[in-house]
């Protein structure tokens, strides 16, 4: 053994005896009340959902608990997090599920009764020219999308909410953030590592972070280049010979890491405690993560149906913010703005190479405020001034017909939030009413969301039979979701989805794939199968978000890593944003399939093969 081993040890064992008073102080904090949410009822919850805006990758719907319970969502992406007042008023549904046959004068009832379905997955027909044999991505054991730990660090030093939380933040709170996390991932994360592995990617992250430059600009230091590769050193050597085995051993390394760094680049020990803290919890999963809460309003793009903002989506350019959509009735939408415009400057500040999350909080402000945009259109600078204001987001949108007769209806389903089933079946009779005969349900980009939705609006298409199960450590994260609903619409159905399809929206295709139907179009989807719960934690205005469980389709298939595999495979096709109508493969695809007959047939079979058949409702 070396004497640096040796002088290693020794102070390794100090900071474990400091470590060890830490640790008891920690111990007499009641953080019972954080642990026994598990047992709290989920259907009582009170939920507000937030969503930052579309990224080139699927982004994650993430939930905040407003009554300090604990609730189940799915989704993928960084964790970023709100705290606004629900303040929804959902739209009327008219007509209803039970409304009278008078609703429908020009055709069949399109409403099943619910039944049995047949064992039919909806397979391609193989004389539909639209069917491509092996064009669809094999299953990955790695995701494209995922993240380098170094681009992770970057964006968690220019998101807002995790630099107000460090700047509040005391050593000792974050100890007792440290304790309290490492109870809740023994007790309720799905396969929680061991404490060797979290500590040693705790202080491999910490060692990362030491030559990250946002992390030295968040904590104000710029160390020489020798001093920053002697910590680095330092830091994997402890990582090599001190193995954590125990939460108080961890919360050892915590404190002679942070003292370290303090001692040898001139950080501050709260901002290598932080850092230590996110990296362990990084080495949990890619969606496990901390979110602090923010109290104040933020930006305008969100899974909360009435926001404060201007009613806009964006997605990430070289030059600023790209425009992908605006809401209907909203301000940018009044002012102007356009799909496919490049938001270059706000309020006079360019911002090119801001983070998405950075200049959607610039964009943001309180109702009444106005934000001044400049914009690219086409080569031409544009500005305009916008008042900001409480706007109405639905999820489903885009309700139009896609062929001359008028009888293929499409609608487009961006996410799963709150009042998503509700306002499907309001434009799903709106079409109806105007002659529908078939109906198109674009999933592609859909980042996922609430489960509830999810499963709601599975059954309205599906008869009978499974939607889907989750599987965990504890019994309150095991659940198995049916259909029930009396009567189901018997519609012919084609569901498209691509890559960036992800959780939720992987949990419908499905179960529409798996209980024989509709038909699935497009390209295999994300292979996002688990399920995160965001627990409040006692210790800081924060919440833990862990990985809790994992789902698995109506035939029992993990979903983690898989995805669903369409039907009718359509290669390098782009995005539902992306491109119009008349040149988007995957609707051209749909149409074709329609005529082939084939969703018209698996709609037939779900009817027949139901307890009650024809006797549809209305009948």
């Amino acid at each position: 053994m070396t004497a640096a081993t040796l002088s290693v040890r020794t102070r390794y064992s100090i900071a474990f005896y400091v470590a060890a008073l830490l640790s008891a102080l920690l111990a007499m904090q009641d953080f019972s009340q954080g642990e026994d949410s598990a047992s709290v009822n989920r259907a009582s919850t009170t939920t507000t959902i937030v969503r930052v805006s579309h990224s080139d990758s699927p982004v994650e719907t993430t939930l905040q608990n407003v009554g300090e319970e604990f609730h189940p969502e799915v989704g993928i992406g960084p964790p970023h997090v709100q705290n606004l007042t629900r303040t929804v008023v959902r739209p009327d549904v008219q007509p209803t599920m039970s409304s009278p046959a008078s609703s429908w004068p020009y055709r069949s009832n399109p409403f099943l009764s619910n039944g049995s379905n047949g064992s039919f997955g909806g397979q391609p027909n193989p004389q539909n020219p639209w069917s491509f044999p092996g064009s669809a991505p094999a299953p990955a054991t790695t995701n494209p999308n995922e993240e380098s730990h170094q681009t992770k660090i970057s964006a968690r030093y220019q998101d807002p909410r995790m630099l107000g939380f460090l700047a509040q933040a005391s050593f000792n709170q974050l100890a007792s953030v440290f304790t309290e996390s490492s109870r809740l991932i023994d007790t309720r994360h799905v396969s929680p590592p061991s404490y060797e592995v979290r500590t040693a990617q705790a202080l491999n992250g910490l060692a990362e972070a030491a030559a990250n430059p946002e992390f030295l600009a968040a904590n104000r230091v710029n160390p020489s280049p020798a001093a920053i590769q002697g910590l680095q050193q330092e830091l994997m050597q402890l990582a090599e010979t001190q193995p954590a085995r125990s939460s108080s051993e961890a919360l050892g390394l915590m404190q002679w890491s942070a003292e370290l760094c303090q001692q040898r680049i001139g950080i501050r020990r709260e901002g290598a405690a932080f850092e230590f803290l996110n990296s362990m919890i990084d080495s949990l999963d890619k969606y496990s993560g901390l979110v602090p809460v923010k109290t104040s309003s933020g930006p305008g793009a969100s899974l909360e149906e009435r926001i404060v903002g201007i009613g806009v989506e964006l997605k990430t350019h070289p030059e600023g913010a790209l425009v992908t959509d605006t809401i209907d009735g909203g301000p940018a939408a009044a002012a102007g703005l356009r799909k496919g415009d490049i938001i270059t400057g706000i309020d006079n500040r360019q911002i090119g190479g801001m983070s998405l999350n950075q200049a959607a909080d610039l964009i943001g402000g309180p109702a009444g405020s106005s934000v001044r945009l400049t914009v690219n259109r086409n080569g031409r600078n544009l500005s305009a001034s916008i008042q900001r204001k409480s706007v109405y987001v639905s999820s489903v949108v885009g309700p139009k017909f896609l062929d001359s007769q008028r009888k293929v209806g499409y609608l487009r389903v961006k996410q799963f939030s709150e009042s998503t089933s509700e306002d499907l079946m309001k434009e799903m009779w709106n079409l109806y009413n105007a002659g529908m005969d078939d109906l198109v349900l674009d999933l592609r980009g859909n980042p996922g969301g609430l489960l509830s939705e999810c499963v709601d609006v599975s059954d309205i298409f599906v008869p009978s039979g499974t939607i889907v199960s989750t599987r965990g450590r504890t019994s309150a994260d095991n659940s198995d979701f049916s259909a029930k609903r009396p009567q189901t619409w018997k519609i012919p159905l084609v569901v498209l989805i691509d890559d960036h399809s992800a959780s939720a929206s992987e949990i419908f295709a499905a179960a529409i794939q798996e209980n024989g139907r509709g038909v699935i179009v497009g390209r295999r989807s994300y292979g996002k199968g688990t399920v995160q719960t965001h627990f409040p934690l006692q210790s800081a205005t924060a919440e833990l978000k862990l990985t809790t469980a994992k789902f698995f389709s109506p035939s029992g298939k993990e979903m983690a890593g898989h995805g669903v595999t369409p039907d009718y495979p359509i290669p390098q096709a782009p995005g539902a944003m992306e491109v119009d109508d008349a040149h988007d493969p995957d609707l051209m695809a749909a149409l074709q399939i329609m005529k082939s007959g084939r969703p018209a047939q698996l709609a037939q079979q779900a009817g027949q093969s139901g307890r009650q058949p024809g006797r549809a409702l209305g009948q």
